[in-house]
């Protein structure tokens, strides 16, 4: 690109990206207008948060994994930072750096609060990057050199501002990002514009990519659309890194800038986040009504000597209920698929049949596949075709009493 015909100008289809926007309010409102118990709102934040700092650092290359990131949240929170004797690495700080970033960014743009300005870019670049990012970087300070990131296979190489550009350039964005257009736009196409902008513009020797995407949450977080805790689309980009930046690249190679894909692109995830944060409430409340139905239907007598469930099929049921919860809490799936011979051969299932024959178990089982709270597919997968269990939570249509 040519900066000496640089602009805060741009071409989107904005009429075409009306489509993508249609489904992340939908998402919004269904989320919001639910009432949700502060432990599982606590979750769901912390949830987010760990996916927000483990993609935003993998995108710059971080090996820790999220495990990892969710163990150093813990850390700061109970305020034990390291001391003399523990050495933290650069990859633990970069991460520490994150959180505090993504903690103080919550209070800073809170809807109430001013919009964005050139002291808030600096202060996220030196919290991201103090002490963990030495090379050519000044943590809160432009850089004063030149630079080019990217390369070939991601789209090419992209040459940042010129340095002695950039005082005049970072205050141009800061009034563009709050200009009446802007005010104008959608939210989330507000903020990644001005994520594709900070980004392009490159002002910093490192942590640019974490600036623009903290940025790009702020504003995210400030027009309400962090439902539920602070995150952005960190970990999306980072599930999708070669499109990411490809697509970054792409749209700066005409001007003024064709940024329709990016755009669409990073709604489409948007969208893809608040349909899992809806996917995450609505496995909780099944899984709760789901218990409370398997009580109502161990308490409702079908005859003068049976129950609709017996006590042992309540419990395999609330067995059931448990060990199919899904790996991803975000996952479209409500529930996870247990193969039937590795059920037969756990712990609980083991030990609540010992004293019957083994018959019993599969009678039961079959039981209650008729009956409609669990059911049955094949694993077309698998050589041997094997049987697959999961639970089916439209038996709550059928026995839940409300």
């Amino acid at each position: 690109m040519e900066w000496s015909k640089f602009r805060f100008e741009y071409n989107l289809d904005q009429q075409g990206l009306l489509i993508g926007l249609v489904p992340i309010e939908a998402y919004k409102e269904a989320a919001l207008n639910l009432v949700l118990p502060s432990n599982w709102r606590d979750q769901l934040d912390r949830l987010n948060r760990v996916r927000a700092v483990f993609g935003t650092t993998a995108l710059e290359g971080n090996p820790l994994s999220e495990a990892e990131v969710s163990h150093q949240i813990e850390l700061l929170e109970s305020g034990h930072a390291p001391n003399g004797q523990v050495k933290i690495t650069r990859e633990q700080l970069q991460i520490r750096n994150a959180v505090k970033a993504q903690t103080w960014m919550k209070l800073r743009f809170r809807p109430s609060e001013p919009p964005l300005r050139l002291d808030d870019i600096l202060t996220m670049h030196k919290m991201v990057t103090e002490h963990s990012d030495t090379t050519n970087n000044i943590p809160g300070r432009l850089r004063t050199f030149s630079v080019q990131v990217g390369s070939e296979d991601m789209g090419g190489v992209h040459v940042g501002a010129p340095h002695n550009t950039l005082q005049k350039l970072m205050d141009a964005y800061v009034h563009f990002v709050s200009s009446r257009r802007m005010i104008d736009t959608h939210p989330v196409v507000k903020a990644l514009l001005s994520h594709f902008f900070l980004v392009t513009i490159h002002p910093f020797g490192d942590g640019n990519g974490r600036v623009s995407r903290l940025v790009e949450a702020g504003i995210l977080f400030q027009g309400g659309y962090n439902v539920y805790g602070f995150y952005g689309l960190s970990n999306y980009f980072y599930q999708n890194e070669r499109q990411y930046k490809t697509l970054l690249q792409e749209c700066r190679k005409q001007q003024p800038f064709d940024v329709t894909p990016f755009i669409r692109f990073g709604i489409e995830g948007f969208a893809l986040e608040l349909k899992g944060i809806n996917n995450f409430i609505k496995s909780k409340l099944n899984r709760v009504v789901y218990r409370t139905m398997l009580v109502q239907g161990f308490n409702r007598r079908t005859g003068i000597r049976r129950r609709l469930l017996n006590q042992r099929e309540y419990n395999l049921l609330d067995f059931l209920l448990i060990e199919t919860e899904p790996t991803d809490p975000f996952s479209n799936d409500p529930s996870r698929k247990i193969k039937l011979s590795e059920l037969r051969q756990a712990k609980y299932v083991l030990a609540a049949y010992r004293d019957v024959k083994a018959r019993t178990f599969f009678r039961e089982l079959t039981r209650l596949g008729a009956l409609g709270f669990i059911k049955f597919t094949r694993d077309d997968t698998s050589k041997d075709k094997a049987w697959i269990v999961e639970t089916d939570f439209e038996a709550i249509t059928k026995y839940a009493v409300t």
